[in-house]
């Protein structure tokens, strides 16, 4: 609808006033428009009627009338004689967004899982405002008794519709303040639980038994030979004797501890 409006104003440009009759608080306005067709340009005019205390505009393409878009030559027209805001009249209620349209509460398929609940309380309702109108209402006090209901009722229902919304903004408002309270009180923050990781414990790996052994040979090796023993070696080493060869007790000794490990 919006690039209708704006194709007329489009146009607008391309039309022109030739002549004006003024006949008492009205005015038949000739509008000349300029038209392209088939790379020819030709002329046509369209008869405009205005009225100068309503600001009403009828033209003789009846765009408005088919298509509810003000057509360029009513444009033209009312920009001619000053009009800045159109008359609420040419502003159809069709033109937003927000409308509630009739014909989307109609059934259109005998299928039960295409009709929603919205639908299927409308047709309800229907339903029954038809049944008690086609029985009840036979004059003017009737029907003005139930037009009553009805305010009554829609007023009521208008009331429990605000109230609804306040009571949703109160809930929102009262668990957001639960959760920044619940957040602030919550000073001590521990840290993350043991998880154990992946892969196998370090009593359970393949060798930790032999590692284990050979550590405890050697500890109990290191304890058989002193410490005091070790520091007399260290006094009867002569730092300027050549090295010596080792001898086969030094290879004895060697083998015996390989044999105690095997022997663990």
């Amino acid at each position: 609808m919006f690039k209708d409006v704006q194709m007329e104003f489009g146009k607008k440009a391309y039309c022109n006033i030739r002549a004006v009759n003024e006949q008492g608080d009205s005015a038949w306005v000739k509008v000349e428009q300029e038209i392209l067709a088939y790379e020819k340009t030709r002329y046509v005019t369209y008869n405009v009627h205005f009225g100068h205390s309503t600001h009403e505009v009828r033209c003789e393409c009846n765009l408005f009338e088919s298509a509810g878009v003000l057509c360029c030559h009513c444009l033209v027209v009312l920009s001619s004689y000053k009009v800045n805001k159109v008359p609420s009249c040419y502003v159809l209620c069709r033109w937003s967004k927000k409308i509630k349209c009739k014909h989307t509460y109609i059934k259109i398929s005998h299928d039960v899982r295409c009709s929603n609940e919205s639908h299927n309380l409308f047709r309800g309702l229907c339903a029954h405002f038809y049944n008690v109108a086609q029985e009840f209402v036979n004059g003017d006090d009737e029907a003005a008794m139930l037009h009553a209901a009805l305010d009554d009722a829609r007023a009521k229902l208008v009331d429990y519709r605000t109230k609804m919304q306040n009571k949703v903004v109160a809930d929102a408002h009262t668990s957001i303040a639960i959760e920044i309270s619940s957040v602030v009180a919550t000073g001590d923050i521990q840290g993350p639980s043991k998880v154990t990781t992946k892969g196998q414990p370090k009593g359970k790996r393949l060798g930790y038994e032999m590692e284990k052994s050979i550590k405890k040979s050697m500890q109990r090796k290191w304890k058989s030979s002193g410490q005091d023993n070790r520091v007399e070696s260290y006094e009867n080493i002569d730092l300027d004797a050549p090295a010596r060869q080792i001898g086969p007790q030094g290879v004895g000794g060697f083998m015996s501890l390989l044999n105690s490990f095997s022997n663990t």
